[in-house]
């Protein structure tokens, strides 16, 4: 199960630092997706063998949201992946992150990145959500709830369960490329 996690009011751009990120050292025209350094090959892969994944990155480039992607142990082992909201700011920028359950094959995080991608842009799309409680508000209207585990609500949509599906069947008709080395 992938899902969307709610964050707590009480996350802010702490959340972020948290994370080793440190908004103010990075430049004005850096992407709006930031995989971490270990995560970019991955990501970059995905990104040339899945049309659906290259639109959705192309969609959070041109939004207000700014989307981490880190992969993280989870306490769950039917967990892959879920996104949250970190914060927002006065001058409408937007922070996301996309967490990614660690010890899956590529073709399970692949998806599962597809899959949340396409949270994050239904996110983008929405300028409304600013906090927990914007975020809640859209998925109860657009999702259906998938939990409450310690006041973290779970939701999901229909789109993204889709999107992951056709992320993989991509995934499947495209081959990764081979680097072959002659000795």
């Amino acid at each position: 199960m992938v899902c969307i996690l709610l964050a707590t009011s009480g996350m802010s751009l702490v959340g972020v630092v948290a994370l080793g990120l440190q908004l103010s050292s990075m430049p004005l025209s850096a992407p709006h997706l930031r995989p971490e350094v270990m995560l970019r090959p991955l990501v970059e892969q995905a990104a040339a063998r899945s049309p659906s994944i290259r639109a959705l990155i192309d969609r959070i480039e041109a939004s207000d949201v700014i989307v981490y992607v880190r992969l993280r142990p989870f306490s769950q082992s039917d967990l892959d992946g879920r996104v949250a909201l970190l914060s927002a700011m006065p001058a409408g920028q937007r922070f996301l992150v996309i967490e990614l359950a660690c010890g899956r094959a590529d073709l399970v995080t692949l998806s599962t990145l597809g899959h949340e991608l396409f949270h994050a842009v239904e996110i983008a799309d929405q300028p409304s959500i600013v906090d927990a409680s914007g975020l809640a508000a859209f998925y109860m209207r657009v999702g259906v709830r998938t939990g409450d585990v310690q006041g973290h609500l779970t939701f999901e949509t229909r789109g993204a369960e889709q999107m992951g599906v056709r992320v993989r069947r991509e995934l499947f008709t495209t081959p990764a490329r081979q680097t072959w080395t002659l000795k």
